[in-house]
């Protein structure tokens, strides 16, 4: 896809088209030409051509450690709106990503689809025709079970003819290839059912193993990190004492063909673990092997071998673990979580000669660690921890040009820092580089603090949209207001208490701002034709006039209504029907009756309570969701009984026709439900911190029940944690919540699905 891509721009800017002579005959070149003008130029205008759906939603990411999530979720003409806790969105590329040289920009993945790991990534290299193979923690790429590794074809798809078996204890570390072998290495106690440990040797083209190599690494080894090769034999580097059948510490040579122990090979290694091998040559030109790794007590972290076993002479000195080594002609370039090299200070990047180890260059100006280093041609790649190198503003990754070692204009700017073992830098078609990024999931990250709009056809976020300083837990929009609630009071640096209005189409914050005092919390926002409903937690009173747990707004003027339902505790989801206003939440009381708790109907311009659905019987604990559907209600929460009518465990269904909560119970949650929608199609969406509906386990944290047929819908959704929102938008489902993984793809926090995939 690569290649089309560049051979297309070659036709569209390399040369003056032809005259398209009959441009809707579907059979005519002229046809062909013009859908492939259209593919490559996103034309959407109407025409004769089939139409592309080019969007890739993006994600949402935090950055650092703490919970991500989308928690409402609305639209405005051809926008998608979010809000919820997050600080960057990005594409929801995976842990595995291919990036233009030039910029770091992700390519497009309508020419190179993203791989969508689920599951940490370790390592990566090329398979010599324009592929690669990928190591790591991972379960899924692609949508496809791949265990810990996989192959990568070119044009970025996964090669569906190489698999290994099911392991989800395995952690690739380390990969060679040669010939038609693949030697791997790294946390594996067995492979499939041999008896082989931390390094097989397996087809390079079926994935299938090798049991005629056998490396026998001591049973209690920690992993094997990094593999290398002069060509004659097999260099093992990691943490175990013994290996291909003799004692050897930390680094072996073994025999390609059978796994055996070159027992003449034998640096002498007291302590520590291996975690680079880098074949380069000394000063003389001679073969040598650079090692790096947490070598205490041998030799302060780094040092260098000949083939041989020999120690050379090489000793840069470092004060701590190296974890990282690339050779540019005789500039040996090292990288870790040191602060000096020698005597010179120097923090995460230190050049030194490859004769002794003497410094060249100390100082880069990190202010972090660095986990990798890859030199692709005359450029040198780097991960880490930091933030700035040479002065200039990166955020854990960069790329020196040498030799003149200025920082170039690769940037792909992950949404968090890359710890050892964590990235591996290897070249692709085209001038891009593909990068392995730990557990990060995502690049090309943009700002935006709780609140994003993103293109309907792109999926990418818009410019000049407002920063909340603290979550948003609702949204609501009528006409061209959007109404938000949650726990921030800052929107754009103007004070905003919980809640907040922006004016459409600019997004700018209105000028009318109600005053709610304390610090509650607003969790949910609804409508009827003539008043906005909104509930919260810790909410006491609004412009003045005492509001206990809800409020009403006159939509005719945005003031204060008598609405007043007065809550003794919070409200968590509003659903207008008929002439009532169901107020579900975790409340102990309405209209200061001290008896009804967690959902009851109230008059929609008073507030005043209605004996529905009973004046006696009650959910035990909250309700959090609900939708209507036809004439019935379904609501869910954190109940498991209403009353004396009988148990529900945590989804009840009230029918408003006959006035009675229906039973027996169609649909029931194994965990509290958070969220309830119901669409024209019938489905209604569930999602929660379950792991199944009506017994099934497949329905982890959403499943589809659909009014209609009264069943749960067999369709797997592959989330790994809460759905908080959804919409529905031109034939598709938007998702939302905490999740990082959906339909078995990486997906940060939001997905656009159809249920079939």
């Amino acid at each position: 896809m690569i290649f089309i891509y560049s051979m297309v721009m070659v036709l569209l800017f390399g040369c003056k088209p032809a005259k398209l002579s009959n441009p809707c005959d579907i059979k005519s070149k002229d046809y062909f030409f013009g859908t492939l003008i259209r593919f490559v130029t996103e034309d959407r205008s109407p025409s004769c051509y089939p139409s592309f759906d080019f969007q890739n939603l993006w994600g949402v990411f935090q950055g650092t450690s703490g919970t991500t999530s989308v928690n409402a979720m609305t639209s405005y003409n051809d926008q998608i709106i979010i809000g919820g806790n997050f600080q960057f969105v990005g594409p929801s590329t995976g842990e595995a990503v291919y990036l233009e040289t030039a910029t770091g920009k992700v390519l497009p993945n309508r020419y190179c689809p993203y791989l969508k790991v689920v599951g940490g990534t370790q390592t990566a290299i090329s398979d010599g025709n324009g592929g690669f193979y990928i190591g790591g923690s991972f379960f899924w790429v692609q949508g496809e079970e791949r265990y810990g590794l996989a192959h990568i074809l070119p044009g970025c798809q996964l090669d569906r003819n190489f698999n290994v078996p099911k392991d989800t204890s395995r952690e690739v570390r380390a990969l060679l290839l040669m010939g038609d072998s693949l030697y791997v290495g790294g946390l594996f106690p067995t492979w499939s059912d041999s008896n082989q440990k931390f390094l097989v040797r397996l087809n390079r083209y079926t994935g299938a193993i090798d049991n005629s190599f056998n490396a026998n690494v001591d049973p209690s080894a920690s992993g094997v990190f990094d593999l290398e090769t002069d060509g004659q034999a097999l260099y093992v580097c990691g943490d175990f004492t013994s290996i291909g059948g003799g004692a050897q510490r930390g680094i072996a040579k073994l025999s390609f063909h059978s796994g055996s122990l070159f027992s003449s090979f034998s640096p002498i290694i007291s302590a520590g673990t291996c975690l680079d091998l880098y074949y380069g040559t000394d000063a003389n030109g001679s073969p040598n092997f650079f090692v790096g790794g947490d070598f205490t007590a041998t030799y302060n972290y780094a040092f260098s071998i000949y083939p041989d076993g020999t120690l050379t002479t090489w000793n840069p000195g470092p004060n701590a673990q190296v974890n990282s080594i690339q050779q540019y002609q005789n500039t040996i370039y090292i990288g870790g979580q040191f602060s000096l090299v020698g005597a010179s200070v120097s923090t995460g990047l230190a050049s030194v000669n490859n004769g002794t180890g003497g410094i060249i260059t100390a100082n880069y100006n990190l202010n972090g660690n660095v986990a990798s280093l890859g030199l692709l041609g005359d450029t040198l790649y780097l991960s880490g921890s930091f933030t700035t190198v040479k002065s200039v503003g990166r955020n854990y990754m960069a790329a020196l040009s040498l030799p003149s070692e200025s920082v170039n204009a690769f940037n792909p700017n992950p949404d968090g820092t890359i710890t050892n073992p964590g990235s591996d830098f290897v070249s692709a078609e085209n001038g891009v580089v593909f990068v392995t990024t730990s557990i990060r999931s995502t690049v090309n990250v943009l700002p935006r603090s709780n609140f994003a709009v993103l293109d309907e056809v792109t999926g990418a976020p818009i410019e000049g949209t407002p920063n909340f300083d603290f979550a948003i837990k609702a949204l609501h929009r009528v006409g061209n207001r959007l109404f938000v609630g949650g726990s921030f009071n800052n929107v754009a640096g103007e004070s905003r208490n919980r809640f907040a209005i922006l004016d459409l189409p600019s997004y700018q914050v209105s000028p009318v701002n109600h005053i709610l005092s304390g610090t509650p919390e607003i969790r949910t926002i609804t409508s009827d034709e003539s008043q906005l409903y909104v509930g919260g937690d810790s909410l006491t009173n609004v412009n003045g006039n005492t509001r206990n747990g809800a409020f009403a707004l006159n939509l005719s003027d945005l003031s204060v209504s008598g609405w007043n339902p007065n809550l003794a505790g919070s409200g968590e989801n509003f659903l207008v029907a008929n002439d009532l206003v169901f107020l579900g939440g975790l409340y102990s009381g309405i209209n200061g009756d001290g008896v009804t708790t967690s959902y009851q109907a109230v008059d929609k311009l008073t507030g005043t309570k209605r004996n529905i659905p009973s004046s006696t019987n009650f959910p035990n604990s909250g309700v959090y969701a609900q939708a209507l559907v036809g004439s019935r209600i379904f609501l869910g929460g954190q109940f498991t009984t209403i009353g004396s009518i009988g148990t529900f465990n945590n989804i009840a269904v009230y029918n408003l026709t006959n006035q009675s909560y229906e039973q027996p119970n169609q649909v029931y949650g194994d965990g509290i439900v958070y969220h309830i929608a119901a669409y024209p199609d019938g489905n209604i969406l569930i999602g929660g911190s379950f792991t199944g509906l009506n017994g099934a386990t497949e329905n982890y944290s959403f499943g589809v029940f659909n009014s209609n047929t009264n069943t749960v819908s067999p369709w797997k959704s592959g989330f790994n944690d809460v759905v908080y929102t959804s919409m529905y938008k031109n034939g598709k489902y938007y998702l939302g919540g905490a999740f990082t993984n959906a339909l078995r793809r990486s997906n940060g926090g939001l997905v656009r699905s159809n249920f079939n995939e």
